[in-house]
């Protein structure tokens, strides 16, 4: 008896670096696939990143590739990641979302939203050069990505810390609050 593809959930990771795909995530990509849901990841530079990209087929991972820069702030490039994200996901209709790291989370769980992926998750692995140094030395920079992570969490259903003085930080700095904690 064949398995009605309409009955497969549809899992979609996005990152802003291929290798940290297998170093990081490939238990968990195992284990969904272990429970029958179809897993695809997103990060960007994967055509020249053959042997991660062989790796993750080999494994049974859908993989995709969107323009993103892990740094920088041009705005242009950071709205066709959204746009490519988005496009994306309206093309495969996952059932969940998790992104990891600042843009992917961002954008990742933007997109997510305006796709009406259904259940969306951020994992906040770390601030970033962004939230480092004194406030005033980036203030304009730090003011844009705490409004953007404000807007994008506020989109998730749950929003997961590696480190608890992350997840302080965010509460102090009004990011997230406990109603976001879904």
């Amino acid at each position: 008896m064949s398995v009605d593809q309409t009955d497969i959930k549809k899992f979609l990771l996005v990152a802003s670096y291929p290798d940290s795909l297998l170093n990081f995530r490939k238990h968990l990509l195992i284990a969904l696939m272990a429970e029958g849901i179809e897993v695809h990841v997103v990060a960007p530079n994967l055509h020249s990143e053959k042997a991660i990209k062989q790796q993750l087929q080999t494994l049974g991972v859908h993989v995709h590739e969107v323009t993103l820069k892990r740094t920088g702030v041009n705005p242009l490039i950071d709205l066709r990641t959204l746009y490519e994200l988005w496009n994306l996901m309206h093309r495969i209709l996952p059932d969940f979302f998790l992104g990891y790291t600042v843009k992917p989370v961002i954008y990742g769980t933007l997109a997510s939203w305006l796709a009406f992926v259904p259940r969306r998750f951020a994992l906040i692995t770390g601030l970033g050069y962004t939230f480092q140094g004194e406030y005033g030395e980036r203030s304009w920079l730090q003011n844009v990505v705490q409004r953007l992570f404000r807007i994008a969490l506020g989109k998730a259903h749950k929003v997961f810390f590696q480190n608890p003085d992350d997840e302080a930080l965010f509460h102090n700095l009004g990011i997230i609050n406990h109603s976001d904690e879904k």
